[in-house]
């Protein structure tokens, strides 16, 4: 028997589609959207449309901390938005969260944002306490602002607090109302599409996602790093973004670049040995069969279906598993066509599919009398 070691829990894989994460990868993004960019053509116009006071605004204050823009991504990162009950959360209730936020802690998520620098570079960091003590606290971490006007912005915590408001707030209303409207259900979509890799761990799940290898940044997330939320967004392109606020990472991709995959991918033909088509002529995708049945909570999750058919709720009590993790399970059951879903009264009934359940056992019975016949 081994040494006994701490043991880390594992990574939670999920997407999610979440107005404030999402408006934190618009803000990053249009600050970055100048003429000659290669960013999404949108990007580059919205910017232009902005009102010369927002656009000094985003280019003020992302233009403090770093390659990475760390402080627009503070308040809404506080605000927990992958939080169950947030996870609906509007622009609205964003604002009131921001609102709601003390002056003098605005100066605090400056001072994070430019410990999560020092501790990219590498750097010792030491909490400043005098205009002298920020100034090299913030010598590092400029890029785009000049170091006079940061300095007089975090000597007066209430105008920090009234124009990181008004930065999101006037983004919000001058491009990005209308456009998330818009592109809500392509998100929605992507996001569906995207819950069928999150059981097959990160680096799978990035690449399946992203269309991209993972960078080396994030080859192996740090402990630290417990949860790790994949989130659509319309205007990211080919490019790679992502937000560590332990213990969450943060990563977008692209909604219309997966879902455009996944639909060439539903194009395509069916190699003929990932399908089988039973005596009553059903199509069987072994593939997605297999995976779906290659996971101990969803076999037990069948074996409670086989007793009779159950609402979703009655299957969280009986597991005891939590009800997110619940509801990726049986969509996976259900997109392989193992078990059925019926919407009645509120409640969603799930029942075991008999015909699907026969036709992979027919599949298979198949493969064994083919190998049995090859045996002398």
């Amino acid at each position: 028997m081994g040494d006994l070691v701490a043991g880390q829990p594992a990574l939670r894989i999920e997407t999610a589609v979440s107005l404030p994460l999402d408006m934190v990868s618009v803000l990053s993004l249009l600050y970055r959207a100048v003429a000659g960019s290669d960013l999404d053509p949108w990007l580059v116009e919205a910017r232009s449309r902005l009102p010369d006071p927002v656009r000094a605004d985003l280019d003020l204050l992302h233009g403090f901390t770093g390659r990475l823009l760390y402080y627009p991504e503070e308040p809404v990162m506080r605000f927990e938005p992958l939080r169950p009950d947030r996870l609906d959360a509007t622009f609205d209730d964003l604002r009131a969260f921001m609102a709601g936020i003390p002056a003098a802690e605005y100066c605090d998520m400056v001072e994070h944002a430019l410990e999560r620098v020092h501790a990219d570079l590498e750097m010792r960091w030491r909490p400043p306490n005098d205009e002298e003590s920020w100034a090299r606290a913030l010598a590092p971490a400029l890029t785009t602002t000049p170091l006079a006007d940061v300095l007089a912005l975090i000597g007066d915590p209430a105008e920090l607090k009234r124009r990181t408001i008004a930065l999101y707030e006037g983004v919000w209303r001058a491009v990005y109302e209308e456009a998330r409207a818009a592109e809500l259900p392509m998100l929605r979509e992507a996001a569906r599409r995207g819950a069928t890799f999150a059981d097959r761990g990160f680096s799978e799940a990035y690449a399946a996602l992203t269309g991209q290898r993972v960078p080396d940044v994030l080859e192996r997330p740090p402990a630290t790093i417990t949860r790790v939320a994949f989130c659509p967004t319309a205007h990211l392109g080919g490019f790679v973004s992502y937000i560590a606020y332990e213990p969450d990472l943060i990563v977008y991709f692209s909604a219309p670049h997966l879902i455009a995959r996944c639909s060439e991918r539903d194009a395509a033909p069916l190699p003929p040995t990932a399908s089988y088509r039973s005596s009553a002529g059903d199509e069987v995708d072994l593939l997605n069969a297999a995976r779906a049945l290659a996971d101990p909570t969803r076999l037990r999750m069948l074996d409670l279906l086989l007793e009779g058919e159950l609402y979703a709720q009655e299957i969280v009590g009986r597991l005891g598993v939590a009800q997110s993790a619940v509801s990726r399970h049986l969509a996976q059951l259900e997109r392989a066509g193992l078990v059925t879903v019926e919407a009645r009264g509120g409640s969603k009934y799930y029942a075991v599919n008999s015909a699907m359940f026969e036709a992979v056992a027919s599949a298979l019975q198949e493969r064994s009398e083919r190998a049995r016949a090859r045996i002398p």
